[in-house]
């Protein structure tokens, strides 16, 4: 196997992880394979790892009960999973041993918009559910089979620039930062937009390689602008925090957000707590809360890096599947994903949950879920607000 392709299939609940794995397998009748595809190395590692998470703890849980009852019979999930990272033809190579060795027909992941639309032609004709966090807006072009698993820019930039706007009267004038592919040329379009409509100047928009690490030259261009508010949109957090880092050592003294995969961890990592001080995302959950610990600890089962709050989205998502195949009572793709179209709402760790998007997209597969705005204070996230989507 290509090194490019970190392969990690582990049964969930395991002798390892202190389970009485005897037990369970003999309870169970079957194993049903699911799929995990994301950026498990690299800048985007922290949301490929939540992805993987997530399924992991969603996958104990059952394997701790007996393992699904689907029509019947009991059936373990076993998670396997590969590393696109963050790019395309990774991606494709993933799905189709997925989908071909493994004979996987539910995958998790991946979240690069550039990853999607390269695999969604080999799942739409192989009828494979995809549950993904792409925030492209060609996700839901001629799709059926893909389920998005969070609310995307379209949905939350009107509250969050809304937000800027009565919480940071000074701020007047924006810059834009963005990865230069279809994930970041999508949601800056959006960002721009709007910011635009709520009086905001955009005083640059500008686009950055994903594994570029040197900022200078941008930054000095962006900074000739004067901007008030530098806003980081959907660049890994890793990454943001070296943005944030060298654009104050060029001294730049205003304010960050970032809204779109806010990781507390990772910014203050790379940019060091004193330059990250008052930096605004959203996340998923809030840290503080029991909800967060408990996933962690859970988590840190499975991987030895910090949480992220997209480890939320995707044991949901996964919670979701398992519910779905239950009800149906079939491992039938079709029928699975009909059941699932009506499981909404869905109680899920922090709230509500509920399929939307046909007015937006075409068809209701965007989930609907809380959103915690969030401010980087002392080298932590401390919940400031939530953002209403209605």
């Amino acid at each position: 196997m290509p090194a490019i392709l970190s392969r990690r299939a582990v049964l969930a609940g395991s002798a390892a992880m202190g389970v009485a794995a005897h037990v369970t397998k003999a309870l169970a009748q079957e194993t049903l394979k699911v799929g995990v595809l994301g950026t498990l190395t690299g800048p985007g590692a922290p949301w490929g790892l939540s992805i993987d998470g997530g399924a992991h703890v969603a996958a104990q849980d059952v394997n701790d009960r007996g393992g699904l009852l689907i029509g019947g019979r009991r059936t373990l999930v076993e998670i396997v999973a590969y590393d696109d990272q963050y790019k395309a033809a990774n991606a494709v190579t993933a799905v189709n041993r997925l989908i071909g060795s493994d004979g996987v027909r539910y995958i998790l992941g991946p979240i690069a918009s550039s990853s999607v639309l390269a695999i969604k032609p080999i799942t739409e004709q192989e009828k494979v559910l995809l549950f993904s966090s792409s925030w492209s807006n060609q996700t839901f072009t001629d799709s059926k089979y893909i389920f998005r698993v969070g609310p995307t820019t379209q949905e939350f930039a009107p509250s969050t620039v809304n937000w800027i706007k009565q919480n940071r009267p000074t701020v007047k004038r924006v810059a834009l930062v963005s990865a230069n592919d279809e994930t970041g040329w999508n949601s800056q379009r959006i960002q721009r937009d709007a910011y635009v409509r709520a009086g905001f100047e955009i005083v640059a928009a500008e686009h950055f390689e994903r594994q570029q690490t040197d900022f200078g030259p941008l930054l000095t261009k962006i900074l000739a602008t004067n901007p008030a508010s530098i806003e980081l949109d959907t660049t890994p957090p890793a990454t943001s925090g070296l943005i944030i880092r060298q654009a104050r050592e060029e001294g730049f003294a205003g304010q960050f957000t970032k809204f779109g995969g806010f990781d507390v961890a990772e910014i203050v990592r790379t940019g060091g707590a004193a330059n990250v001080e008052g930096v605004v995302g959203i996340l998923q959950a809030d840290p503080a809360s029991p909800e967060w610990a408990r996933l962690k600890a859970r988590y840190a089962r499975f991987h030895s890096n910090e949480m992220g709050d997209y480890t939320f989205l995707f044991y949901d998502a996964a919670r979701l599947l398992f519910a779905a195949l239950e009800k149906a009572g079939t491992t039938d793709v079709d029928t699975v994903a009909a059941t699932l179209e009506q499981l909404t709402p869905f109680a899920g760790t922090v709230g509500e949950l509920h399929w939307g998007g046909r007015e937006a997209y075409g068809i209701a597969h965007q989930l609907y879920t809380p959103l915690f705005l969030t401010e980087i204070r002392g080298g932590a996230g401390h919940v400031i607000g939530k953002v209403d989507l209605s």
